[in-house]
């Protein structure tokens, strides 16, 4: 971690107070950043207190188990660590923001990743239990019944698929159903032979029924 390293013979008070004396000065600069929160910008100073990349990774770790880091927390680090670049702050303090930066970017990318896949995996499985054809009587459909109670179940688990989370990874998926559906609908009209035309009809006819599906999950999700 570059600025943070500790040096050979140098002892630990020592270190301890140049670390701080970093801190104020990226303080002092940073503060002056007005869209930055508060918050945000105590989290970011506070993981300036870090001897070595470890500890600094270890720290991220905890500030991402605890629920604390947001996309806000990672645009307050970039914001940090342009602004005390552009004002000509010392290179060891610049360097240590950006590695704050870097850090913070790299484990909500990692945060972001495992949350879409597992909404998708959740929501591939619910789809498993239940048929377009089930939300038709929706409040007499045992399928139905079922499908809720998982929902239930998993959002009420310490690590499982949020109802946030899965509602918004489907909210994202249905555009891009609708850019496909339209290419489908192209592939109709230019289609030369009726055997053709009947197998894109009945793939239109399935991808209906999957919308079905995912609009209900988003829907039940929403509400729950």
């Amino acid at each position: 971690m570059r600025g943070t390293m500790r040096a050979r013979g140098v002892p630990r008070r020592a270190r301890r107070r140049a670390t701080v004396a970093r801190r104020r000065r990226a303080m002092t600069r940073a503060a002056s950043v007005e869209d930055v929160p508060p918050e945000d910008l105590a989290l970011v100073v506070e993981l300036l207190d870090s001897e070595s990349g470890e500890e600094l990774g270890e720290k991220v770790d905890l500030v991402a188990k605890n629920g604390l880091l947001t996309k806000g927390v990672v645009d307050a680090a970039r914001v940090i660590a342009e602004a005390n670049r552009a004002s000509g702050q010392d290179e060891d303090v610049v360097a240590l923001l950006e590695d704050v930066h870097e850090t913070l970017r790299r484990k909500f990318e990692e945060m972001a990743a495992t949350t879409v896949k597992g909404a998708l995996t959740f929501a591939q499985e619910l789809m498993t239990h239940f048929t377009a054809e089930d939300l038709e009587e929706v409040d007499a459909s045992v399928a139905v019944k079922k499908v809720q109670l998982m929902m239930r179940e998993e959002f009420e688990k310490e690590n499982g698929v949020s109802k946030e989370a899965l509602a918004k990874y489907l909210d994202e998926v249905l555009p891009v159903m609708d850019q496909q559906d339209s290419r489908i609908q192209g592939s109709l009209e230019t289609a030369e032979t009726a055997e053709q035309k009947a197998q894109i009809v009945q793939m239109m006819m399935q991808r209906t029924k999957e919308r079905m599906q995912i609009e209900f999950i988003r829907d039940c999700a929403a509400r729950m």
